[in-house]
């Protein structure tokens, strides 16, 4: 399961998200929470969690702030911000410190739940970048071969023709191995050095979509902003 983390000043507020069942169904176990930001500073960085759900508008640090300090001391954890109060400025700092996603109040089931298939997908996908090698050595080698070639045309048949094994195997080792499954993995991989290429590059929006292994240009887009919540040139603007 992946590991949350909620910070917001409202106790009631705070109880309400933690016990949201479209977390536990979701995949994701609350390992802590905390009303007062400079606290759960101290707590993240020991529990390092892989998801930060905070309130943006707290008393002495908001939670962009907070972030901040957070990146700045090595954490490699998602963070969402949740607020009543959209603003501009903070929504870009946010986007440019690494945000997977803001949300306005009052959040929906609706709109929770496909954060939260964003979030799994993300995650899991972040999961052999950050351990470069499981235990299985099957799997690294596909891992390997997938992120030397984001662009091919990837799937459970041609690995298996590659690697030379069935696609049920391979599919039983995402799903053992990573805890996702190959389509979910890919889509990660596709989006964040989609993400990758409008942040550290000026090439055109279309030629990232082929980069990233597509070949319609409003379908890239339409992806990306299911998986982003925005469009790629809005992306682009915000981590300038």
């Amino acid at each position: 399961m992946h590991r949350a983390y909620f910070v917001d000043d409202e106790p009631l507020v705070l109880e309400e998200m933690k016990s949201n069942l479209l977390l536990i169904n979701g995949g994701f176990q609350v390992v802590g929470s905390c009303t007062n930001p400079f606290n759960a500073v101290k707590e993240i960085k020991r529990l390092n969690p892989d998801v930060v759900f905070t309130d943006l508008k707290m008393p002495g640090c908001s939670g962009v702030d907070m972030m901040e300090e957070l990146r700045g001391n090595g954490a490699d954890c998602e963070f969402v911000v949740i607020s009543a109060f959209p603003e501009f400025e903070e929504s870009r700092r946010f986007f440019l410190l690494g945000g997977f996603n803001y949300l306005i109040k009052p959040v929906s089931d609706r709109d929770l739940q496909n954060i939260l298939e964003k979030l799994s997908a993300k995650l899991a996908g972040k999961k052999p970048q950050r351990q470069k090698d499981t235990d299985s050595p099957d799997l690294n080698r596909m891992i390997g071969h997938l992120l030397e070639n984001v662009s091919g045309k990837h799937s459970l048949e041609s690995l298996g023709e590659i690697f030379g094994v069935k696609p049920a195997y391979i599919s039983q080792l995402f799903a053992n191995h990573l805890g996702t499954t190959f389509t979910a993995y890919m889509l990660s991989l596709r989006m964040e050095e989609a993400a990758r290429l409008l942040k550290e590059t000026r090439k055109d929006i279309k030629e990232i979509t082929w980069l990233c292994g597509y070949e319609d240009y409003f379908y890239f887009c339409r992806v990306f902003r299911k998986y982003h919540a925005c469009t790629p040139s809005a992306y682009r603007e915000a981590v300038k």
